[in-house]
């Protein structure tokens, strides 16, 4: 065995994605296998391996724990909202580009409130040569700070959804980072809640960004420049109107953590929704087959009745925030009482009172111009559409109602990883492919009981071993541990006598391939799906055509309409149209019907509900065997010295299996390969024979096995 210590560098990566537009549940498909020989149609969730990816996203400060409670927290942000930090400073060109903008439209707004008092002045004494400059002057102000406003605003979301986009993809390669068990066992957390976190409350994380951003600086300067400018017009009119804010913010306070703790409910509640509406979509044959329709239709009902709960609290509560805000327009009662009072006194002249009043106003909300209004009015002219205030408390809202989501999306982030790479890994160049067990001992929890206890298998280089046993026994298991998916508890796996332990896991996952029951095939092209481990460095089409002729399915995909440029669908079910091999139909239960029926159009007859209907049964052949030939080409490609077959032909009839066993053979040669199968056929090829049971061991003869077939559900030939 070659072996060689090679030091990477990780190049700044680029994202290639199919050509095709991705799907937000790409990595989770759904693969219908169809035997036609036999009722029973049999589902299986495919999950795509995950695959590493480099990223030039600023890496988290706190990698493994985000929201460490002994980190230091800028002043500014919250606790919470420490994660999103450093994806926030990494648009910092945006974001001081919106606030430069905020600072003119501010100096903009600090020159209009006094000139609305002059105006005002001029308009009584009706100096039409001073009124027109100043007219002209406040039209210049508006247009800038309207221009300001503008770009203020383009900046500030274009960092909030650069900063959200950055967040999720941070999220999701920490998603593909986690070991296997965590997509296998949920850890309480299912798929569909996974997509979503990542979806739904990854733009929620972009609503609370730019609050964020629109609060810090822009708000804070306004209130900051007409507080001024209302402290400098009248000392006694500002004390006035702002003895109703502290109480206001300390109810605001109040409402807000109320708030906080509803949206999280309200996550929650649609999380859920959103999982069991992943769960039972693609599981709608199981529905009907059992006819659950009523039953699903109440649990849809309980969920989507519990998520308008929680979302009635929602809305009710951001609804009340905004009116506690309004009551500051008590104030401005109290101010236009007591400068009606300073103006009768002659302590003060009312344009300054107009100037104070319109600041105050420019703190709360705008002062708008009523469509049906009949007549001209003097102060229309001060529909400035600003909402300060108000503006505070919607970011008030969003930053509260964003804390859930920001909370929920790194949690996927804060985790531990069972499968730890030896910073001394080796990187072998070549395996001759000699595997050994040696006194495994597995279970896939702390208080589950032993799958493997012991185990002790050799398979020599070269060599086809059969593993057989009765389901649920371990075999699966033994090839995860292979792959290094699962450590196991006691014992090691070795190549070529070297702890896998000790391998880097690309370059074992190279040299150890896996042809399962379960075909993943990915929306993209045909050359994609047969070169899938070569996406990021490029694929070699003539080391994928190669692949695909070993695999009997060059002729199959070369009928397709673009060849290998075909793009064959989510599922990969355009592959079942491609080359029509002879008409000859099949009648299908109805059973069958609806999930036919949604994937091809051609059918000859169909019928709502109990009718059967005819399906070209070349359809169906070419659905099941191209995905499992496809599969096989993937794995020629990939040129593993260490083979797994889990299951590859158990879904198969006869006539299909040796199509595709045909393509095994080919694939077989040279090659170190454990084979898990049920058929006798598949299991004849191999060179020795072992069966486990109760997480122990047994090499048996071909002959004993034939006698014993009906012990582990072996299927002979049709």
């Amino acid at each position: 065995m070659n072996m060689a210590k090679t030091k990477t560098i990780s190049p700044t990566a680029q994202l290639i994605f199919f050509k095709s537009k991705p799907k937000p549940t790409n990595f989770i498909l759904q693969y219908h296998q169809i035997h036609i020989r036999s009722p029973p149609l049999r589902l299986h969730n495919l999950k795509i391996s995950s695959c590493s990816i480099h990223s030039t996203i600023p890496s988290n400060p706190s990698n493994r724990n985000p929201r460490n409670p002994k980190s230091h927290h800028s002043p500014l942000l919250l606790p919470s909202l420490h994660p999103i930090k450093p994806f926030v400073q990494s648009q910092w060109p945006q974001i001081l580009g919106g606030w430069l903008c905020s600072a003119i439209s501010v100096y903009c707004l600090s020159k209009i409130v006094p000139k609305v008092g002059t105006f005002s002045a001029f308009l009584v004494q009706i100096d039409a040569n001073r009124l027109s400059i100043e007219g002209l002057v406040l039209g210049v102000l508006f247009c800038v700070r309207l221009i300001a406003n503008y770009l203020q605003q383009a900046f500030l979301w274009s960092a909030a959804l650069r900063s959200a986009y950055q967040i999720r993809v941070y999220v999701f390669e920490k998603v593909l980072e986690r070991d296997l068990g965590f997509f296998e066992r949920g850890d309480g957390v299912c798929s569909g809640d996974v997509a979503y976190r990542i979806t739904a409350e990854g733009s929620d994380v972009a609503d609370t960004v730019h609050a964020l951003l629109n609060t810090i600086v822009p708000c804070t300067m306004q209130l900051v420049v007409v507080g001024t400018q209302m402290l400098l017009i009248s000392p006694a009119l500002s004390l006035i109107s702002a003895l109703i804010i502290p109480p206001t913010c300390l109810i605001i306070a109040y409402l807000g953590e109320r708030l906080r703790n509803i949206s999280k409910k309200a996550h929650i509640c649609v999380a859920k929704l959103s999982a069991h509406l992943n769960e039972i979509l693609p599981s709608m044959l199981l529905v009907k087959a059992n006819n659950a329709e009523l039953c699903e239709g109440v649990r849809f009902r309980r969920l989507a009745l519990a998520d308008l709960s929680e979302n009635l609290k929602k809305k009710k509560m951001k609804a009340l925030i905004p009116q506690i805000i309004k009551m500051i327009y008590a104030g401005a009662v109290l101010t236009f009482c007591a400068g009606s009072l300073i103006i009768w006194r002659g302590s003060s002249n009312g344009s300054n009172i107009v100037s104070f009043v319109t600041s105050l106003f420019l703190l709360i909300e705008p002062i708008q111009m009523r469509e049906k209004e009949s007549g001209w009015n003097p102060y229309a002219f001060l529909r400035l559409n600003e909402r300060i205030m108000q503006d505070v408390g919607k970011a008030y809202n969003e930053l509260k109602q964003g804390e859930p989501a920001i909370d929920r999306l790194f949690d996927l982030t804060l985790f531990s990883s069972q499968i730890i790479e030896e910073p001394n890994a080796v990187h072998p160049v070549s395996v001759t492919g000699d595997v050994k067990f040696h006194d495994i001992s597995f279970g896939y929890g702390q208080n589950m009981p032993l799958v493997l206890d012991g185990l002790n298998l050799h398979i020599k280089s070269g060599e086809t071993i059969a593993l057989i046993g009765p389901s649920g026994g371990g075999k699966t298991t033994i090839t995860k541990l292979l792959l290094r998916l699962y450590d196991p508890l006691r014992g090691s796996v070795l190549i070529d006598d070297v702890n896998i332990r000790n391998i880097q896991l690309k370059s074992l996952r190279k040299h150890v391939g896996l042809v399962s029951q379960d075909v993943a095939l990915l929306s993209g092209t045909v050359a994609e799906n047969i070169g899938y481990q070569d996406l990021i460095r490029g694929i070699d089409f003539v080391r994928a055509e190669h692949a695909a002729k070993t695999a009997n399915v060059h002729e199959f995909i070369k009928a397709l309409p673009r060849g290998y440029d075909t793009d064959i669908g989510q599922r990969g079910t355009i592959l079942s149209g491609g080359q029509k091999q002879r008409q000859e139909y099949i009648e299908l239960p109805p059973i069958l019907s609806s999930f036919v029926a949604s994937v091809h159009n051609d059918c000859i007859a169909q019928s709502v509900e109990l009718e059967y209907m005819l399906v070209p049964l070349w359809k169906l052949e070419g659905l099941i065997i191209s995905f499992h030939r496809l599969a096989i080409a993937r794995a020629i490609y990939q040129n593993p010295s260490i083979l797994i077959l889990d299951e590859a032909t158990s879904a198969l009839d006869s006539k299909s299996e040796l199509l595709v066993r045909q393509a095994l053979e080919r694939l077989m040669r040279n090659r170190t390969v454990l084979v898990v199968a049920h058929r006798i056929e598949t299991i004849l090829m191999a060179d020795r024979i072992v069966i486990l049971e109760n997480g122990k061991l047994e090499e048996v003869t071909r002959s004993s096995l034939l006698n014993r077939s009906n012990c582990y559900s072996l299927l002979p030939s049709d």
